[in-house]
């Protein structure tokens, strides 16, 4: 069944008139006439309101009309960016604002895409958790073992380095991930 008639029968079904129907929606008359007619689509905010009156699912709405089925396209997003692309790309910004938590998030309730980039950035803002926990484990066990300061002191000044480029090396790895996603979600739009 075309989308025009599945329109015209629901609004029958509720023994509402296209101007009844229309002043729901907030849209002309003329409007609802041309979708009923096959002259015109509803948009897609129109498609939802419509599923709210007639209390249906977007799919009960649409899904007999095939010719109108190929004619909505949904990009994931507006604009130059996707959601996809934009959610894939902030599994790697976040490291400065929500380390693993939002990776863990995209890993758990996202797409496949989504939580390929979420594991990657995961792992990426793992790796300086082990070299942490190494420095603390060397710290406690010379304060245990009774080793002056003085013999320490490279090692700490070393390690403080070395925790310093190891975060230096994870922040711009990511950076540079987030920033060649959000490059080829561009260069997408485009084409």
């Amino acid at each position: 069944m075309k989308i025009g008639d599945q329109i015209k029968k629901l609004r029958e079904n509720e023994n509402l008139s296209q101007e009844k129907l229309a002043h729901q929606l907030h849209i002309t008359r003329q409007a609802v006439y041309k979708w009923e007619n096959d002259k015109g689509y509803p948009d897609i905010q129109n498609l939802i309101n419509l599923s709210e009156v007639f209390e249906i699912s977007l799919d009960e709405l649409i899904k007999g009309d095939h010719t109108f089925q190929k004619n909505i396209k949904v990009k994931g997003g507006t604009g130059l960016f996707s959601n996809r692309g934009l959610l894939s790309s902030l599994n790697y910004f976040s490291l400065f604002f929500a380390p693993f938590v939002f990776p863990i998030i995209t890993i758990i309730a996202g797409t496949a895409e989504i939580k390929k980039h979420g594991k990657r950035a995961l792992i990426s803002q793992l790796i300086p958790v082990p070299v942490y926990t190494f420095m603390i484990l060397f710290f406690h066990l010379t304060t245990y073992l009774g080793i002056p300061e003085e013999g320490t002191a490279i090692f700490e000044i070393s390690g403080t380095i070395f925790v310093i480029l190891t975060l230096l090396c994870v922040a711009i790895w990511n950076v540079v991930q987030g920033v060649k996603l959000l490059r080829r979600q561009k260069n997408d739009g485009r084409q």
